[in-house]
């Protein structure tokens, strides 16, 4: 499992365990391009916007649609665009890892 992030691998490996659909969408998730497309290609996402990027609690899975969608965008000012609004993608249609995010730290801020 390619890891570029500096977390060690038993952690990466718990995260893909957890996170077996995109966080987000739902959307099961390929290892590769299939058909040159890479909207259902798994990557690697940071709850957080800003470093670090290494944390454990704050990495999960998501599909590289919704992950390009938010880029570094704070969750829930990406949950008012217009991709969340026509998937239906808010704080209680997300994973219950984005949930507790929410929760213990982007509303601390």
């Amino acid at each position: 499992m390619k890891n570029n992030y500096g977390l060690p691998k038993i952690e990466l490996q718990k995260i893909f365990d957890r996170d077996k659909v995109c966080v987000y969408c739902k959307k099961e998730m390929k290892s590769h391009e299939v058909n040159n497309e890479r909207v259902d290609w798994f990557t690697i996402e940071h709850l957080n916007y800003m470093p670090p990027w290494n944390n454990p609690a704050t990495v999960t899975i998501c599909c590289w649609a919704c992950n390009s969608s938010r880029g570094n965008k704070k969750i829930r000012d990406w949950f008012e665009t217009a991709y969340c609004i026509d998937r239906n993608i808010k704080e209680k249609t997300v994973s219950k890892s984005v949930q507790k995010y929410l929760i213990e730290v982007e509303d601390k801020e």
